[in-house]
C-alpha cells in the first residue's frame, strides 16, 4: 500500500475516522487489529472504538506521511518504557508502511541519550524478536569504529547544523559545573548519534520530539529541539502534527505541554484552528 492517506483538507467527523481507521487497519494488519479487538470486545468493546477513531483521525491527514507518524510513535513508546507489546506491533506496522529494518534499529539508537540505554537495550530486544519472527535481516554498521578520534570535531560541526546557538548555549553552560556532560553532549549524542547515517536530519528530530513528548518534564529540551526542527526543514504544521500524533501513546497532558511550548515558540494557532479560520 502507499505510505501516507489521500490528500484532503479537514480531518471529518470522529464517525468518519473511524471508518478510515478500520480501512487502513483491514489494508495493512487485520489479524493483528483484531487480535487486540478480540481481547477487549468481552470487557470494553468502547476502547476498542476509541483506539480505531484515534489512529484513523490522525492518520487521515496528509501533514506527515505514515512512516513518519510510526517514527514518532515507535521512538515515544520506547520512552515510555514497558510497552512490549504495542512496540511490536508499531514496528510491524512501521514495516508494512514502509520502514526499514534498518530505521527501526536507528530510532532507538538515538533515542540512547534522550531515553537512556536500558529502554533502548529493550527496545532493540523488541526488534530483533520481531525480525526473527519475520526472518528480516538487517544490516546495521558500526559506523565509527575507526574513526572515533574524529567525534568532536564532527559533534561540534553537527551541533551548528541542528542546533545552532541554542545547541552551542547549552554546552557552555555545563562548562564550568559538568564539562564531562559537555563532552558527551558533543562526542557521542552529536558527534556519534546525530552523525549516523541511518535517518535523516528530518527523521531524527521526528524521533527527538516523540521522546521528549512521551518523557514529560522536558520542556527546556523540547524548546531547543524545536528550533532544530525547523533548522533540518520541518514546517511548523508538521512539527504541531508530530506533538498531536503522540497524544494516543503518551495521554493529554504531556501534548498539552508540548503543544504549549511549541505556541510559545511559534506565535500560531494550530493548523486545524488556521484552518478553521480560513473556512
Amino acid at each position: 500500500m502507499g505510505n501516507g492517506p489521500p490528500r484532503q483538507g479537514r480531518r471529518g467527523t470522529m464517525n468518519e475516522s473511524f471508518a478510515f481507521g478500520k480501512r487502513l487497519f483491514r489494508e495493512t494488519d487485520e489479524a493483528g487489529i483484531q487480535a487486540v479487538l478480540d481481547g477487549l470486545n468481552a470487557v470494553s468493546p468502547h476502547i476498542g472504538r476509541y483506539i480505531i477513531e484515534f489512529f484513523g483521525q490522525l492518520f487521515r491527514n496528509p501533514v506527515l506521511s505514515y512512516s513518519e507518524r510510526e517514527t514518532v510513535v515507535i521512538a515515544s513508546l520506547l520512552a515510555l518504557g514497558d510497552t512490549p507489546n504495542q512496540l511490536t506491533w508499531h514496528m510491524r506496522f512501521g514495516l508494512k508502511v514502509g520502514m526499514t529494518p534498518n530505521e527501526i534499529v536507528e530510532i532507538a539508537t538515538h533515542c540512547i541519550p534522550f531515553c537512556g540505554f536500558p529502554r533502548a537495550l529493550n527496545a532493540i530486544g523488541v526488534a530483533k524478536r520481531l525480525f526473527e519472527e519475520e526472518r528480516i535481516e538487517v544490516t546495521v554498521e558500526d559506523e565509527f569504529l575507526h574513526h572515533a578520534e574524529e567525534r568532536r570535531e564532527g559533534g561540534l560541526a553537527k551541533l551548528d547544523e541542528i542546533d545552532g546557538s541554542h545547541g552551542a548555549a547549552v554546552v557552555d553552560s555545563l562548562a564550568d559545573i559538568a564539562p564531562l556532560l559537555a563532552d558527551q553532549l558533543v562526542e557521542f549524542a552529536f558527534g556519534e548519534i546525530y552523525s549516523r547515517s541511518g535517518l535523516t536530519p528530518r527523521q531524527r528530530q521526528l524521533v527527538t520530539l516523540g521522546a521528549l513528548v512521551a518523557q514529560g518534564g522536558c520542556e527546556p529540551q523540547l524548546r531547543v529541539h524545536l528550533h532544530a526542527s525547523v533548522r533540518v526543514g520541518l514546517s511548523k504544521q508538521e512539527i504541531v502534527e508530530a506533538l498531536l500524533q503522540c497524544a494516543p501513546y503518551t495521554g493529554f497532558p504531556k501534548v498539552l505541554n508540548a503543544i504549549t511550548v511549541a505556541k510559545a515558540l511559534f506565535g500560531t494557532s494550530s493548523p486545524d484552528a488556521r484552518r478553521e479560520s480560513e473556512r
